[in-house]
Order: structure tokens, then sequence, then C-alpha cells
């Protein structure tokens, strides 16, 4: 070997992990919680609860920012999604004359007939 790159290459290749599955189960079989580490729950939970929302929940939510414990994002999230549903159901509701009548109040738009 006569350079540096070479020599880290042949390292790499020998020393590498074979089977990296069968590596990470092996690490995960292993895997164990210290002493000192705790487990924040509603941390978790709470990530996971935001994960798993509609979009249309999301967006709203970073407007207001992130509430900081489960029983707040839930009690959040409850709330946009029944504005988010209320605001659907009132535009089904609408009269469909609204779009109609702009259509209507300009006909000759499109004609080219000289009016004199």
């Amino acid at each position: 070997m006569d350079n540096w790159k070479e020599f880290i290459i042949e390292l790499q290749t020998t020393f590498r992990p074979h089977n990296l599955v069968t590596d990470a189960k092996h690490e995960l079989d292993h895997l164990q919680m210290k002493e000192s580490q705790h487990i924040n729950k509603d941390g978790m939970l709470r990530h996971h609860f935001y994960t798993g929302l509609p979009d249309h929940i999301k967006d709203e939510i970073c407007h207001v920012g992130k509430p900081r414990t489960l029983g707040e994002l839930h009690l959040l999230a409850q709330e946009v999604d029944a504005h988010y549903w209320e605001c659907k159901e009132e535009i089904q509701h609408q009269p469909k004359s609204i779009t109609s009548t702009s259509k209507q109040a300009n006909p000759g738009n499109n004609s080219t007939q000289d009016s004199g």
C-alpha cells in the first residue's frame, strides 16, 4: 500500500460488518436501558399521536404551536378537526349559484360584436 486512501479502503473492506441485518438484530436483542435513563411516556406518546394526525390538523397546529402535553395536544386536535369539518359542511351547503351568477354577470365578455 502506497498511500493513505488505499490503506483506509483496505481497512474498511477488511473490518466492515459482513451482514448488516444480522448485526442490527444482534444489537437490538442486546439493547438495554441503563439505570440512569428513564422513559418519557408522555413525550413519546405525544410525538406518535402528532405524527399520526392528518395534514390539515398539523397545518393548523403549526400556526398556534404544539402543546407540551399529550392531553393538551389531544384537545387541540379535536377542536381543529371539529372546525375543519364544520367549514367543509358549510362549503357543501352554500348555494351553487354563487359561481354561476359571476359567470352570468358578464355574458357578452367573449363576443366580438360591435355595439355601434
